[in-house]
């Protein structure tokens, strides 16, 4: 009869979580496609204004965008970075909506931000500002993070933001790397720890103050609820203040739930209020903790041994969300965590409420050595992280089910030395799949070709991509990111490659070889071949390339052991695009011809030094500008594929539609960057069978 009931129960719960998601996605695509003399809604507290873009959140008739605006003039820059920004405006402009995962394993940006409940992104032609409306909870936090920064220093307020009100500031991902190469990262994060300091703190004062519990919890809730709201409402602290609110709840109304129910709840309630909220990465990591907490309160573990099996059992979904294990983390956590709890946390809401109270500068200088000492010390301890590659789903659901049972083994005191080598050995085994690949990865305007060979024997690196900088005024300019940091590295982590064996450069554009540093950076590169002649040019970048053998190649050379790859051109090389490296190589019965920005000129004189050369895949030249793909060059050459690495809605009008047209002509299938995202050709050793793959279905 008891299983009868929580079946129907789960039934209902069922039912009702689908009807609320339907109504919900339902909601968030009913954006209209344009915008005209619409009144928006501002955050303030999430105004980000660097160089000539401004971007934010704002509500239109109830529904939410994410804004971009190309600011015009310094004062208009100074305006919205001011002490008191607008928060009321009427624009126009189009919406569009948010793409997919571009890359293989990449990050999903429709899935994050519909988590979040924006409906599109919103690019803004015209703004009309209006008198500013009543002042709202964000900007009270909005004012709260430009008090932080006028009474401290950036390192200081950057610290006291993240802590104190869930802001991170663009100069607290440079302090902050410290944290991430050691597994701290997570303290700075709100999340239960901290609701647990800030609202275990007020409900000691509340029940000093004599009231009951019911008062108690009535005064808890409000406070809860303001926290979220001046925090930015992150999923994890959600998570926290309702955790914390039903623990509190069973107590005062003597309902007996035990900790695994008072999660379930926690999740129901999370879910009816965001129902896509299992799409969030941040959301997926604060719920899997809180679950292996529950679980591991119940053994009886001394706190150290908690804190390091907590580390070990974190591993599935730490590897399938990033590809990577911080080895120390849990030691570090170990460590540090006293530190923390006792000084840190309590320094930093100290030198908040320094904001509004007089304190002495002794504290400010302390925090500040404290943190700064703490960085240095990271810094010289830190290891490499363990890149794992992101395992598939299934793997994925063995090793959490390995870890429930590792847990259960502990639970009754017995040895799960074997479990935790199978585990070792699923881990292993996600580097060296069966299947091997040639991916040409979306980069934006640029390209970069990988390929990589069953069991992972070999590993090749056509070009890495990069920024074409152009000329801007000083107010205009943005904070310099790597590209590749958000584009190749995390799919060749994903994959498990910890090395390159060979990185080619084709010539010396930025859109082809911008990211090359960044990359040797992140990954091992063994071996580094550049055009013969194009290396002087080059001379201050390679430099930094300490532990790769640099190799000058030209016409005739191959590369590689278990793989050749023919190097068809050029004999001598200025780093030009008409002097760049062309590559041809046949791997599981087809042949492959990358050809770089070569130009017209150059394919003609490739087909006079390969009169008989022929192709299944050709890697369009200069990203399908006119200026490449000769007519004669593909009559001669019969491509059945051609991919082109461009950019989405670039200024160039790459491919244009001469390119194309001849493409067509010639009855090549056209694969594109810009609309398909990465395009790869993928087979099995095993079965031998072969398919290319594209990330976005496209639709003309």
């Amino acid at each position: 009869m008891k299983s009868r009931k929580l079946l129907l129960l789960a039934f209902l719960c069922s039912l009702f979580i689908g009807l609320r998601t339907f109504y919900y996605v339902n909601q968030i695509n009913k954006a209209p496609e344009t915008i005209t003399n619409q009144h928006l809604k501002l955050q303030t507290d999430s105004i980000k204004v660097d160089g000539n873009l401004l971007k934010l959140i704002g509500k239109i008739n109830g529904k939410k965008y994410l804004v971009y605006y190309s600011l015009k003039s310094p004062e208009e820059k100074e305006l919205w970075g001011g002490e008191k920004p607008p928060n009321s405006a009427v624009v126009s402009g189009e919406t569009e909506e948010f793409d997919p995962a571009r890359n293989l394993n990449g990050f999903d940006a429709k899935k994050y931000y519909q988590s979040l409940g924006i409906s599109r992104s919103l690019q803004v032609k015209s703004f009309k500002l209006l008198r500013r409306s009543r002042f709202g909870l964000s900007d009270l936090r909005q004012r709260l993070i430009r008090t932080i920064d006028q009474h401290y220093s950036k390192r200081l307020a950057s610290y006291i933001k993240a802590l104190m009100i869930g802001y991170k500031d663009a100069e607290f991902a440079e302090y902050s790397e410290a944290y991430k190469t050691t597994g701290l990262l997570h303290l700075f994060t709100l999340s239960g720890l901290h609701i647990q300091f800030y609202l275990g703190g007020i409900h000691l004062l509340l029940k000093r103050a004599g009231l009951t519990r019911e008062v108690r919890l009535g005064l808890l809730s409000l406070i809860g609820l303001l926290l979220i709201c001046l925090t930015g409402g992150g999923f994890s602290t959600i998570r926290a203040v309702l955790s914390f609110l039903i623990a509190f709840a069973c107590l005062t109304f003597e309902v007996l739930l035990s900790k695994l129910d008072q999660w379930s709840l926690m999740l129901f309630l999370l879910v009816l209020g965001f129902p896509l909220v299992l799409w969030s990465v941040g959301a997926q990591l604060s719920l899997y903790f809180a679950l292996m907490l529950v679980y591991l309160n119940d053994l009886r573990l001394k706190a150290w041994q908690q804190t390091l099996l907590f580390s070990l059992l974190s591993l599935p979904v730490l590897i399938f969300s990033f590809s990577e294990w911080t080895i120390i983390g849990g030691l570090f956590t170990l460590l540090l965590f006293p530190l923390f709890e006792w000084l840190i946390l309590p320094g930093c809401l100290i030198l908040f409420f320094g904001c509004f109270l007089p304190l002495p500068q002794l504290i400010d200088s302390l925090m500040e050595q404290l943190f700064l000492l703490l960085e240095k010390l990271l810094a010289f301890a830190a290891i490499p992280n363990l890149i794992t590659g992101r395992p598939a789903f299934l793997i994925f659901l063995l090793l959490i089910l390995f870890v429930l049972l590792i847990i259960d083994r502990l639970k009754y005191q017995r040895t799960f030395y074997l479990l935790l080598g199978a585990v070792c050995l699923l881990v292993a085994s996600i580097a060296f799949s069966a299947n091997g690949m040639v991916a040409f990865v979306d980069v934006g305007q640029g390209d970069s070709i990988f390929i990589k060979l069953p069991f992972m024997q070999e590993t090749f690196l056509i070009d890495t991509g990069g920024r074409l900088n152009f000329k801007q005024k000083t107010w205009q300019a943005r904070q310099p990111k790597q590209l590749s940091d958000y584009n190749l590295i995390p799919f060749l982590k994903s994959l498990g490659c910890r090395k390159i064996d060979h990185l080619l450069v084709t010539h010396n554009d930025a859109d082809h070889m911008g990211e090359l540093n960044n990359v040797m950076s992140e990954v091992k590169v063994s071996n580094l071949y550049l055009a013969d002649g194009s290396q002087m040019e080059l001379k201050k970048l390679l430099m930094g390339a300490k532990g790769t053998k640099i190799h000058l190649v030209k016409q005739g050379d191959t590369i590689g052991k278990h793989l050749k790859v023919q190097i068809l051109s050029p004999e001598k090389s200025e780093g030009e695009n008409d002097d760049s490296l062309v590559t041809y190589f046949q791997i599981n019965q087809q042949r492959f011809l990358l050809t770089g920005d070569l130009e017209t000129t150059g394919e003609e004189k490739l087909l006079n030094n390969y009169p008989q050369l022929k192709t299944d895949f050709l890697k369009v030249g200069h990203h399908g500008s006119n200026t490449s793909t000769d007519e004669e060059f593909l009559k001669k050459i019969k491509p059945k594929y051609g991919i082109i690495s461009v950019g989405k809605k670039n200024r160039y009008g790459h491919p244009t539609a001469e390119t194309l047209e001849k493409l067509n002509k010639y009855q090549v299938k056209v694969f594109r960057t810009d609309q398909q995202g990465m395009v790869y050709c993928q087979w099995s050793a095993l079965t031998k069978r072969g398919k290319i793959k594209v990330l976005i279905d496209f639709i003309e």
